[in-house]
């Protein structure tokens, strides 16, 4: 499979370097365990990310950044060659964060009592961020067929979409693992425009679609939604934070912009700009060679499911490092498959942190070497068996 994937089976040390996922993981779980939770992955970041940070930080002065334009620029660019779509970077702004950019949206479009839809289970801040900002939450759980996998409830939708102002949509859909298709997002968008809806669409996840799932970005056919990304998931440099928003209509980008700047989120760090235009200009191979290696961890966890624990449910998810494990079959309440995983040594995503619908289901992430991987399972195994 070439030398990019020998880099991704290097099992590189992370506790005692400050990482959440590693050593936040025994303040989580109550003891230390094999972390496979928090969506990072536990490869190195491309090199051309590497070489220009080190070159950056070998200037001894970090003073207060200033541009951000050439990043947009390379990250709309990026958008052309991924997706087939590149938004105008003058329709772009800088956000600390596609988390803190999803609070703003929500403050600068809806009121106090405001309906919002969401479709859990779903990424936990679009529950928060409903929630802790006085919103109504309005819930259009997606429907799971007898193949695992999720559907809009198109029907919970319409009812739903008079009483709403904004509908927040995850695409991809984390934890579902679906890639929403062209004509699934055209008629989603089509109801929420009849409606005067504002769609928000997170898109963080957007370029690890692997090959057989195209993603198709919401703006590309609705220039007057709002979309949030960012170099953070696909490229593994998170914590060096960074993100973007698309929104075309001037007068909804100038609102935006002023929340952004009331709420102080307008900026970014010294590092962020250097690190994503290096992502998206020069990761290209890196990139590609990662999707092949997640796709392959995904079938290889599905084939060591099938045969050493064939009453859980998994249904290969068609992007990313993320695997939605319906644990029912085992009869337990979230609280005893909580307590069986730490007693197996395993720390997981718990499924009622997506919403309700998430009861009885565990998030994995799957981003890691395949040893690291293949332990994983072991101990998973052991919970359950």
């Amino acid at each position: 499979m070439g030398a990019l994937v020998t880099d991704f089976d290097r099992v590189i040390p992370r506790r005692g370097t400050g990482a959440l996922k590693w050593d936040g993981a025994a303040a989580r779980f109550g003891e230390e365990v094999l972390p496979m939770w928090v969506a990072d992955m536990d490869f190195a970041a491309p090199e051309a990310v590497q070489a220009v940070l080190a070159e950056r930080v070998a200037h001894p002065i970090y003073g207060y950044p200033w541009g951000g334009t050439a990043a947009l620029a390379a990250g709309a660019n990026w958008m052309e060659r991924r997706h087939g779509w590149r938004p105008d970077p003058a329709h772009m702004l800088l956000v600390s964060g596609v988390v803190p950019g999803l609070f703003a949206a929500v403050r600068a479009f809806t009121e106090t009592g405001d309906g919002i839809i969401v479709m859990p289970p779903i990424y936990p801040p679009f529950l928060s961020a409903v929630r802790e900002q006085g919103r109504e939450l309005l819930m259009a759980p997606l429907q799971r067929d007898r193949n695992g996998r999720y559907e809009m409830d198109w029907e919970r939708l319409e009812a739903l979409l008079p009483r709403a102002r904004m509908l927040l949509l995850c695409s991809p859909h984390n934890p579902s693992g679906r890639v929403w298709g062209r004509a699934e997002l055209q008629h989603l968008g089509e109801l929420a425009r009849r409606q005067g809806v504002l769609v928000v669409s997170d898109e963080i996840h957007a370029d690890l679609a692997y090959a057989e799932y195209p993603h198709t970005p919401f703006p590309s056919l609705f220039p007057d939604s709002l979309l949030l990304s960012s170099a953070g998931k696909s490229f593994n440099i998170a914590g060096i934070g960074g993100a973007f928003a698309v929104l075309a209509d001037d007068r909804q980008r100038h609102r935006y912009a002023a929340e952004l700047r009331r709420s102080q989120i307008h900026e970014i760090n010294l590092f962020a700009p250097i690190a994503m235009a290096a992502a998206w200009e020069r990761g290209g191979a890196w990139q590609e060679g990662l999707r092949t290696y997640l796709a392959a961890n995904a079938h290889h966890l599905g084939q060591r499911l099938a045969a050493e624990l064939p009453a859980l449910g998994y249904r290969v998810p068609e992007f990313g490092y993320l695997a939605w494990l319906d644990l029912r079959a085992l009869g337990l309440d979230d609280g005893a498959i909580a307590q069986r995983l730490r007693h197996a040594g395993l720390g997981l995503n718990p499924g009622p942190d997506f919403g309700p619908a998430g009861a009885g289901f565990v998030r994995l992430n799957f981003g890691a070497p395949r040893i690291v991987l293949d332990e994983g399972i072991d101990r998973l195994c052991r919970a359950c068996g």
